[in-house]
């Protein structure tokens, strides 16, 4: 749903970031792209509000392994071209202020 520019820009600021489109999980369903994240340790940023913090509730009502779920509004930020490196910038700002974020759901 976003841009996987972004993840480029992600890490060109010092972030280990890598887009769905980068790990062949393009077409993945959401709770595939979950459970990739939760075996690798990686976060996820989406702005699929509904069906992530769903899949986070559900994952947490049933103790088992979550990961913290970043989730964005595309909305919000500019639709021209700037919107992958916008995108980054909000990203780091949250990830330095939250060195060791929480297993959840997070709005940058």
């Amino acid at each position: 749903m976003l841009p996987p520019l972004a993840a480029s820009e992600l890490g060109s600021l010092g972030h280990d970031a890598v887009s769905v489109i980068d790990i062949g999980m393009g077409a993945a369903e959401d709770p595939d792209v979950l459970e990739f994240a939760v075996a690798n340790g990686r976060v996820v940023v989406t702005e699929n509000f509904a069906d992530f913090a769903r899949l986070v509730q559900q994952r947490q009502s049933a103790d088992m392994p979550c990961v913290p779920v970043v989730l964005v509004r595309r909305d919000a930020m500019p639709q021209r071209g700037a919107l992958a490196a916008r995108l980054a910038r909000r990203l780091h700002t949250w990830a330095s202020g939250n060195p060791d974020p929480f297993t959840g759901v997070h709005w940058p």
